[in-house]
């Protein structure tokens, strides 16, 4: 196994059950929880979500059982709220930053065992917030900053969920709004060149990015409606793949494996009566898993191919 391993995973909503059960294998297959396997996670938004809770010391299976908890007590329509803010969000935040506190409790990020790094985006600039532990090679501006504050500002997707404010930072929505979807390139900036020297080195360290699932496009566009609804997939499909053929290029003595399983359907991310679906699918692709190939190097794979096609 190499000297370090790191861990992404994008954003997605409810499909974060999808790397969840990644996970799930990986502990399986090692018999060891995640945090002891990377030394650096990163995630937006439902990444966020599953890295901090490793970090924590939860494993994938407990993170699963949250997840099967987001339909019941996070996605709920707020109508009046809906009405109240001309639209501007369907899902309260409260209900987020409740239960993800019941399962991270205060922790700040300066305390956690493993470096993480959790992506979100400043509304009143628009700049990308990349939250880290300090170290004396970065500004040192946010290791004390609490986890679940950070993590609540990256779930905070616009349309979806209301803005949150992160104590000291300002109010941020999720870091998928702009580049950090995948933050696959900024985790591995973080590593090679924010933190002390010699403590990650490309040539010495193997990135997993996992992927929330690689939606259908539905074939040749044959109308104006079909070809606007190709260009959003695109939008955002497009720049999570890019992220890794970056890492790819930059730091080509890395070894990169980006997994992100086909999806049957267009599933949304708050779409919570696809949970069962999800872990099937999710189990599914898991199976063609083997954790100690990926992570020695031996089954490295093209960005936007899934595992159980590659070589055709």
């Amino acid at each position: 196994m190499p000297k370090r391993a790191l861990l992404t995973i994008d954003g997605g909503g409810i499909r974060g059950i999808l790397p969840l059960c990644a996970l799930i294998e990986l502990e399986k297959q090692l018999q060891k929880p995640a945090r002891d396997v990377f030394a650096l996670m990163a995630g937006t938004s439902t990444g966020a979500i599953i890295c901090g809770g490793l970090a924590r010391g939860l494993s994938a299976q407990k993170l699963l059982e949250l997840y099967q908890k987001l339909g019941h007590e996070v996605f709920r329509f707020d109508l009046v709220s809906f009405a109240l803010d001309l639209g501007s969000f369907r899902y309260r935040i409260k209900p987020v930053f409740d239960l993800l506190q019941r399962y991270l409790g205060d922790a700040i990020l300066n305390e956690l065992p493993v470096d993480i790094m959790v992506s979100a985006t400043r509304v009143s600039d628009g700049k990308p917030w990349y939250f880290v532990r300090d170290n004396p090679s970065n500004s040192g501006s946010t290791g004390s900053l609490r986890l679940v504050d950070c993590i609540t500002a990256s779930v905070a997707a616009p349309t979806y969920f209301e803005p949150y404010e992160v104590p000291g930072i300002g109010v941020c929505v999720d870091g998928g709004v702009g580049i950090a979807g995948n933050p696959v390139y900024q985790a591995c900036v973080e590593a090679f060149y924010y933190t002390p020297a010699s403590t990650y080195a490309p040539a010495d360290t193997y990135v997993v990015s996992l992927g929330t699932g690689v939606m259908p496009n539905g074939g040749m566009p044959h109308n104006l409606i079909d070809w606007v609804n190709w260009v959003v997939g695109e939008f955002q499909d497009i720049p999570a793949e890019q992220q890794t053929e970056l890492v790819m290029r930059h730091f080509q003595t890395a070894g990169t494996t980006r997994i992100n399983p086909p999806l049957p359907r267009n599933i949304a991310m708050d779409d919570s009566s696809a949970v069962d679906e999800l872990i099937r699918i999710g189990r599914e692709f898991a199976a063609h898993l083997n954790w100690k190939a990926i992570l020695e190097g031996q089954m490295a794979l093209p960005p936007r191919r899934p595992l159980w096609q590659r070589g055709k």
